[in-house]
């Protein structure tokens, strides 16, 4: 399991949080969620080539473990420095309107297979948005697909630059 834990440090950082903005911040995820995308990785539901090649071969035991360690690595903060406020504010309206924390709490801390939106990386999660939108990402269910249908690109910007910059 060590060798696979240095794998995962290996791209996302010993704390989950790569010094490379292209990489997603694993840190404080739900362990349900981890297991999941993991899972659906291993299994080629969803598509990065690092990441299937990283899984395949992951048994239901491994997934188990990997997820209990990333569950464990503190949650990434919220992006520092100067914020535009009428941004942070259009995205929150965004988040309120699609009732975003009734899924992924109030905090956007996340639970269970939904994962933490607050503090994740703003590139990652603008395109998560739209290959959900266009149907290229899966999930456990299609409630995601259905939370941002109807919003053009700037809405999905304007929605990631609030999540990744939220403070409770």
């Amino acid at each position: 399991m060590q060798d696979r834990i240095a794998a995962c440090v290996g791209c996302h950082g010993e704390r989950g949080l790569s010094p490379d903005p292209n990489v997603p911040a694993i840190g404080g995820q739900p362990k349900l969620f981890v297991m999941y995308q993991l899972f659906f990785y291993r299994e080629g539901r969803r598509d990065n080539p690092e990441m299937n090649a990283m899984a395949k071969g992951l048994s239901d035991a491994d997934l188990t473990a990997l997820a209990n360690y990333v569950a464990g690595l503190p949650p990434p903060p919220p992006v520092d420095g100067p914020v535009d406020r009428a941004r942070y504010e259009r995205g929150a309206e965004i988040a309120r309107q699609r009732i975003c924390g009734s899924c992924h709490n109030a905090d956007f801390s996340g639970r269970e297979q939904m994962p933490r939106l607050a503090g994740q990386r703003e590139s990652y999660l603008l395109r998560a948005f739209k290959d959900y939108r266009a149907g290229a990402r899966v999930g456990t269910q299609a409630a995601m697909a259905e939370a941002i249908r109807g919003l053009d690109d700037a809405a999905l910007a304007d929605l990631a630059y609030y999540l990744a910059r939220f403070r409770p």
